[in-house]
């Protein structure tokens, strides 16, 4: 077996390791409150909530997701995951303990995996120019957003739009 010529190429390969490992764990947590018909979990500094669009049916897994929200130094680091086949939705940062104030970048996936659209929340909106991805990976037009634009209390939740359009 050859060893990576640069220290930076195992460092990569250990950090997706790592991250392919965490989300798997994720997802079996979400198996598991399944099977106990348990809608929230936390264990130790992560919370575990199983959230829907409008009415999360924990019977019909296409109604659910798994949101996991993970204290950090930052804040609330968040992944969102489908209910069917545990694949990301969403990854971001929220300011506050109950996940209502959005803060720095966001990345949303397409169902095939693909990136769908990126870029930063500042104060629980949009602002600045979102990168915007077609189900294949090909750029779209970007959308740019003003804060100051936006009434003072548009609050978006992105777990539960998903693509967090105003």
């Amino acid at each position: 077996m050859q060893h990576p010529s640069h220290p930076s190429v195992l460092l990569t390969a250990i950090l997706v390791t790592t991250a392919l490992h965490a989300q798997h764990d994720d997802v079996n947590k979400m198996a598991e409150m399944l099977a106990r018909e348990e809608t929230s979990l936390t264990v130790g500094r992560v919370r575990y909530d199983l959230v829907g669009m409008d009415h999360p049916n924990i019977e019909d897994p296409t109604t659910i997701f798994l949101r996991v929200a993970r204290r950090t130094a930052e804040g609330w680091s968040v992944h969102v995951y489908t209910g069917e086949g545990g694949h990301l939705v969403m990854a971001g940062t929220f300011s506050d303990e109950a996940l209502t104030v959005a803060e720095g970048t966001f990345t949303f996936h397409h169902p095939n995996g693909e990136v769908e659209s990126t870029g930063l929340f500042r104060n629980g909106v949009k602002s600045g120019v979102w990168k915007r991805f077609d189900p294949q990976g090909k750029a779209l037009a970007d959308r740019v957003y003003d804060p100051t634009a936006l009434p003072p209390d548009h609050m978006l939740e992105c777990w539960s739009t998903l693509s967090c359009k105003p």
